[in-house]
């Protein structure tokens, strides 16, 4: 058990976040109420995924920060292309910040994956390296699935002549913008 302590402009939570990220190697399941991952963040967990690692996010479907939910949908495209599965909390409120990798190590505490939290605020969190902690985590992960939406790519293309659809093209995706405002966020953030 390690107590990680965050004040500002130390970095403490980001860095062990980064860390697991990048070392996860069959599994990297996460919660949070505030996601507005950075970039080297996003681009760790799109590498695990890419890499074969079970990556998951469950975040809310809404917030008590108006903004928030749409900032962190907005980084949804990226990440769903590169293989991470991301959920929404169907219940009235998300707030718990947890991650278990590997079935051996998990994460709780008060630091959400922001900015803010990673870099700006007072915050503690404890590690746990136990698998028996690990698996009851997961247990719990896969419960909180159970009250979820996953949110998929909805697949577009357009057809020519006799294999085009009513109208004469596929239905088009929702929320074409937000691919464009993710790849901003992701230089912004870089």
């Amino acid at each position: 058990l390690r107590l990680i302590h965050t004040e500002p402009f130390t970095g403490n939570v980001l860095r062990l976040d980064l860390l697991i990220a990048s070392g996860a190697r069959r599994s990297l399941w996460i919660m949070d109420a505030y996601f507005i991952g950075t970039g080297p963040y996003l681009e760790s967990l799109m590498r695990a995924a890419r890499d074969g690692v079970d990556v998951r996010l469950l975040l809310p479907q809404g917030s008590d920060v108006g903004w928030v939910v749409p900032v962190s949908r907005s980084l949804y495209r990226p990440l769903l292309e590169a293989g991470v599965r991301v959920f929404e909390w169907n219940g009235s409120m998300l707030h718990a910040k947890t991650a278990v990798a590997d079935g051996r190590w998990a994460r709780v505490g008060s630091s959400n994956l922001n900015l803010a939290s990673w870099i700006g605020n007072r915050e503690i969190d404890v590690a746990i390296e136990d698998e028996a902690f690990a698996h009851r985590m997961e247990e719990q992960y896969r419960a909180d699935l159970g009250n979820a939406t996953e949110i998929v790519l909805r697949m577009t293309r357009r057809a020519r002549g006799a294999d085009a659809p009513q109208g004469g093209r596929w239905p088009r995706a929702q929320g074409g913008s937000s691919s464009r405002a993710a790849a901003g966020a992701l230089r912004l953030a870089n």
